[in-house]
């Protein structure tokens, strides 16, 4: 029987990296950290240079701060493109988030790696990645798209068995991730992903574009980590003050779910009446579901949405296991 730390779900997002997985004890583990990453550089205050050596990993023959140690030197967000894949900031997160496992849970040689690709790159980034990750990590690895991964935590438990209420063979669902670069759909019908009904655009990053250009405009000067912060607390810190940011907030707010809302009737309208229900997860989830219900009042947030993706990869990779088990193949 495989181990439950026997695969990890690995969420590189443009906002956080997000993984899932278990320690040797089989205690369920969510580590989460800030997808920033830096040229690491010499730090004179001992503690805070402890402290950065944690988060530290070597690309090629550069250092690079990673998380939180490459937000507090100075970093901002890394990588807004479809091809950040390809950069050596990528490359730092992605061993970022080994080391993490390493250094926090026990990462096994050979477990199952499981990431996710935005829909719309899922074919043409696949292989890429698979290749990327493969030079840091030799266990094996498998690329989902992204939408894939709250489906399957929906469908399965924790060890990747089926779920006892719910039928991935008998259900169909509508699947809406919506994150911070981009918001993808997928439409399942009775296990069978429906290739035309899915698609993408743009995530919570055009919400905190617009917050950052309307407060710029009332003279106050804010990076987009304190916009996607205020997107969800409606408050700035201003000069030791708390600003009430709530109207700029609506207003921004109003520009993705418009956009969610037009794409995901595009792409599911025909089908949405006959589905089971329509589950919104990713970190954007808060903001799109209420609106999303009160046009589908079928559609449901996930359970820790932001995490969900993460999660769905690894119950994903713990069922492919078994099914190996079953068959007899080795694992």
């Amino acid at each position: 029987m495989p181990n439950a730390n026997s695969v990890i779900g690995l969420d590189i997002g443009h906002s956080a990296v997000k993984i899932a997985c278990y320690s040797q004890d089989e205690k369920e583990r969510h580590l989460l950290f800030p997808s920033i990453a830096v040229p690491a550089f010499t730090i004179s205050d001992d503690g805070e240079a402890r402290r950065a050596a944690r988060e530290t990993v070597m690309v090629g023959s550069r250092s690079f701060f990673f998380g939180e140690t490459a937000r507090t030197q100075g970093g901002t967000s890394t990588g807004l493109s479809e091809d950040w894949v390809d950069t050596p900031e990528h490359m730092a997160l992605m061993k970022g988030a080994l080391k993490r496992v390493q250094d926090e849970v026990g990462l096994l040689e050979n477990a199952m790696l499981v990431m996710g690709l935005p829909t719309h790159l899922f074919s043409r980034q696949r292989d890429r990645l698979k290749r990327i990750v493969g030079e840091v990590h030799k266990g094996e690895i498998k690329v989902v798209p992204q939408p894939f991964a709250p489906f399957q935590m929906m469908m399965l438990d924790r060890l990747g068995n089926p779920s006892t209420v719910r039928s991935m063979m008998e259900e169909s669902w509508g699947v809406i991730e919506v994150g911070y670069y981009s918001t993808d759909f997928m439409l399942m019908q009775r296990g069978r992903w429906v290739e035309k009904a899915s698609g993408s655009c743009a995530g919570v990053r055009v919400a905190a574009d617009h917050l950052a250009r309307l407060l710029a405009e009332k003279g106050m000067t804010v990076d987009l980590p304190e916009c996607e912060e205020a997107l969800q607390t409606r408050r700035i810190l201003n000069f030791g003050r708390k600003s009430d940011v709530g109207h700029e907030v609506d207003q921004s707010i109003a520009l993705v779910v418009s956009d969610v809302i037009d794409n995901a009737t595009r792409l599911m309208e025909p089908y949405v009446r006959r589905l089971n229900g329509v589950l919104v997860a990713g970190g954007g989830a808060p903001i799109v579901h209420p609106l999303l219900q009160a046009k589908w009042p079928h559609a449901h947030m996930a359970d820790k949405p932001r995490l969900a993706v993460a999660e769905g990869m690894r119950r994903f990779g713990m069922a492919l296991l078994r099914a190996r088990e079953l068959q007899g193949v080795s694992v």
